[in-house]
Parts: C-alpha cells; structure tokens; sequence
C-alpha cells in the first residue's frame, strides 16, 4: 500500500479527527525509531498524518504519553492502535 505522508501540528489534532466524514475513523500509528524515541502517526482513507510540534516529528518517551496525548480525540480507533517497528534496527 502507497501511503501519502502528511504532516499535522499538535494543537490542530483534535479539530482535525473532529472534521473527518463519519464513518471515518483513523487509526493511531505508533512508530518507534531506535535512540529517537516514539513518534506518532495517524492513518485513513490510504493516507498518513504525521503528528509535529513546531514543524519537526513530537517525540514521546512512553506508550502512556502517546496515549494520555490521544485521550478524548474524536474519531480515533485507539483500540486498535498499531505500532511499526520496521525502521527500529535502522540508522
């Protein structure tokens, strides 16, 4: 699957989960990257929301910070939360 990467500032998460067409629900993507910590992406409809602050990827330290961060976001599928370790063992 070809996913678009696109980029999303923090304080614009919530609106933009709120303004997805129902029954659109987008799925958190946890992505680990060795001595970077864990970064956050959000996928729907084939396309990927990468989570910043100031421009440059928000780093988390913890599964609970990914989670107490994504609390209360609208359409969020935060059961089925998925994490990709695929560039983990890459520099």
């Amino acid at each position: 699957m070809n996913i678009a990467n696109m980029k999303l500032e923090r304080e614009d998460l919530y609106s933009f989960c709120d303004l997805l067409p129902e029954p659109v629900m987008a799925r958190p993507v946890v992505i680990a990257g060795r001595e970077r910590g864990l970064t956050l992406a959000l996928e729907y409809q084939g396309q990927r929301v990468e989570l910043t602050e100031g421009g440059k990827p928000l780093k988390f330290t913890t599964v609970d910070a990914v989670m107490f961060e994504l609390d209360g976001t609208p359409n969020l599928d935060t059961n089925n939360i998925r994490f990709d370790m695929d560039n983990y063992w890459k520099n």
